[in-house]
């Protein structure tokens, strides 16, 4: 094989785009990843404001478990040759919920019995309601694991028999099962505060996603990593180099070849020129068809298809660098939920203008991983989800000041619940859903992929198969989701289909 063809061409190393490059090279296959940014990542990154690296996503990872009891996510991490490489941080809480102006102060730990218990305590007369949604959410976790194990994707009739309470929840807004069985505003609240990790309100949110994804984190507990999400991306390319795959960064994928329905390479910005009869796409697929193949190589139902659903939500970060220990400034938990309203739909409302929000969260990663800046210091993230689609109509010249006044109205609010912070600020750092455009290409600076919408729920979401022989994607727009476990297991799942299609056409060659 020349120095210039390989059996598999990955674009984009984000974590999909390098979970499936670590997970076929270590299959034995040559393997090229082409990244344009400087490092490996995506979102999975950090940036440094001297003398401070800030994490750019990562709020608490889901799927890690313990030594003991491992979740789903270790073994897959070790199997790849990355759970070696890191060291993974244990969160006591899986979040801090406030609503000043209403009375509320909740911390929900990580754990199915803490976290009930919590709720138990704070709304005695949601008790029935309560019991019966944890009840529910979890049926639907066990279901999903159970066709997890049976491999591949079930039948209609096998999934509405055997599966009946995912089969219910593949279409329900979580909406139908949190109000109705929860009454109190403030209970509902407490109980559906991560909606943001997901991107849409209870009214729009896949029932089976929010219980795929709350679940994981009460059974297996919520983690950071030593050395921020940069040490778990660049476990994941020491990885790919020591199974002797490649990896190209700031030279990205300019054009996919294609020939008589079949990828054949991809040539780059810079102007070189790679050959592979199997392409994994973990760019957005809109970019991939429009801009690297072409309409006009694609068929229509693909391109309906990608035209349907809405892009997820972006986010506005404040990033703080404190001149202060955390503990002095009273930051006692990692992941601080701070509601200006307690309704969850306006609180999405409030993310489809172009003004501050009430309602945003407060990420003190020293709290976790007290090593995360210099001694003396502590960071904290202040994050407000936004429509990037309301930014792209936003003149240019109304850019900067927009920034400030975001950064001015977060910085504000969170002083009312930690005072000694804003005088504390020695960096401040802002990105928008435009950054996220900028260096991601997704469109409307997109932080989950299509919107995690009933019809998006993981078994409706965009295949992972190409409408182009040998072109697979992998990552947040494709199964299962958004979100770093699920995108590495998009990764994984890809790759696992490209060898299971290789190994079934070694006896039709062979045969030929």
């Amino acid at each position: 094989m020349r120095r210039d063809q390989f059996d598999a061409i990955v674009i984009g190393a984000g974590l999909g785009g390098l979970a499936a490059a670590a997970r076929l090279s270590r299959a034995g296959l040559k393997v090229k990843v082409l990244e344009r940014h400087h490092q490996v990542g995506g979102y999975a990154t950090t940036f440094f404001r001297d003398p401070y690296e800030f994490e750019v996503s990562l709020h608490e990872l889901s799927g890690i478990g313990t030594p003991a009891r491992p979740g789903p996510l270790y073994p897959t991490l070790d199997a790849l040759g990355a759970a070696r490489r890191v060291r993974f941080l244990p969160i006591p809480h899986l979040y801090r919920s406030v609503a000043p102006e209403h009375g509320l102060d909740l911390r929900i730990p990580a754990s199915r019995d803490g976290a009930l218990s919590a709720l138990l305590e704070a709304f005695p007369h949601e008790r029935a309601g309560l019991t019966r949604l944890f009840a529910r959410l979890f049926t639907i976790q066990a279901e999903i694991e159970a066709i997890g194990a049976l491999g591949g994707s079930p039948s209609v009739l096998t999934a509405l028999t055997r599966f009946p309470a995912v089969s219910h929840a593949a279409g329900t807004p979580l909406s139908k099962l949190l109000y109705r069985e929860l009454k109190d505003p403030l209970a509902r609240l407490a109980v559906g505060q991560i909606w943001s990790y997901f991107g849409l309100p209870p009214s729009r949110l896949s029932l089976a996603l929010y219980a795929g994804g709350l679940t994981s984190y009460l059974t297996h507990g919520a983690s950071y990593v030593e050395g921020k999400s940069q040490a778990l991306s660049n476990a994941f390319a020491a990885a790919i180099e020591e199974a002797g795959g490649e990896l190209a960064l700031g030279d990205g994928a300019s054009r996919i070849l294609t020939r008589d329905g079949r990828v054949t390479g991809v040539s780059t910005e810079s102007g070189e020129r790679f050959e592979a009869e199997t392409i994994v796409a973990n760019a957005n697929p809109i970019t991939v068809a429009f801009d690297l193949i072409g309409r006009e190589h694609l068929p229509a139902s693909f391109l309906r298809r990608l035209a349907d659903p809405e892009p997820s939500l972006g986010t506005v970060c404040v990033y703080l660098g404190l001149a202060a220990d955390r503990a002095e400034l009273g930051l006692e938990d990692h992941e601080v939920f701070v509601n200006g309203s307690a309704d969850l739909e306006r609180q999405y409302e409030e993310t489809q203008q172009l003004a501050p929000p009430r309602s945003f969260l407060l990420t003190a990663y020293n709290v976790a991983d007290p090593g995360f800046s210099p001694a003396g210091t502590s960071v904290a993230v202040l994050v407000a989800l936004s429509d990037g689609r309301v930014w792209q109509r936003l003149a240019p010249g109304d850019y900067p000041a927009l920034k400030q006044r975001y950064a001015e109205a977060l910085v504000e609010q969170a002083g009312r619940l930690y005072p000694a912070l804003p005088s504390s600020i020695e960096v401040l750092s802002i990105s928008t859903p435009v950054t996220n455009m900028r260096y991601t290409g997704n469109p409307a600076g997109a932080i989950y992929g299509f919107a995690n919408t009933p019809s998006e729920n993981p078994a409706f979401r965009l295949e992972q198969k190409g409408p182009v022989h040998g072109l697979w994607f992998a990552g947040a727009w494709t199964r299962p989701g958004g979100g770093f476990e699920p995108v590495i297991s998009s990764g994984v799942g890809a790759a696992d289909a490209i060898l299971e299609a290789l190994r079934a056409s070694q006896p039709a060659a062979a045969a030929a």
